[in-house]
C-alpha cells in the first residue's frame, strides 16, 4: 500500500496518458478500417495490376546511352577475389567434414 501512495502521481499520469490516447483515437482516428472478410479476390491484386499497367507504359529513350555525359561516366567497381569456401555441409557435426 505504501508503494501505491508513494507513486500516486506516476500512476495518475499513466492513467491520464492512456485516457488521452484513447480519446485521440476515438475522435481523430481513421474510421475506414478494411476488415479481411470485406476483401474480395478482385480487390486484393488490384494495386498490383495498376502498377503493372503503369510500368508497361514506361518507355526508355535509347539515345540516353549515346550522350557525352553518359559516355564520360567512369566505372569504379572492384572485383571481389575468390575466397576459400567453408564446410561442404555447415550443419554436419564438427569434425565430420
Amino acid at each position: 500500500m505504501k508503494t501505491l501512495t508513494k507513486n500516486k502521481t506516476t500512476l495518475l499520469t499513466a492513467i491520464l496518458l492512456v485516457l488521452l490516447m484513447f480519446a485521440y483515437n476515438m475522435f481523430f482516428g481513421s474510421e475506414a478500417l478494411l476488415i479481411p472478410s470485406e476483401l474480395t479476390a478482385a480487390s486484393i491484386g488490384e494495386d498490383l495490376i495498376k502498377t503493372h499497367i503503369g510500368l508497361q507504359q514506361v518507355s526508355l529513350d535509347q539515345s540516353l546511352f549515346t550522350t557525352p555525359g553518359y559516355l564520360l561516366l567512369i566505372d569504379f567497381s572492384t572485383t571481389i577475389p575468390a575466397q576459400a569456401t567453408g564446410r561442404p555441409n555447415p550443419f554436419n557435426a564438427i569434425g565430420q567434414d
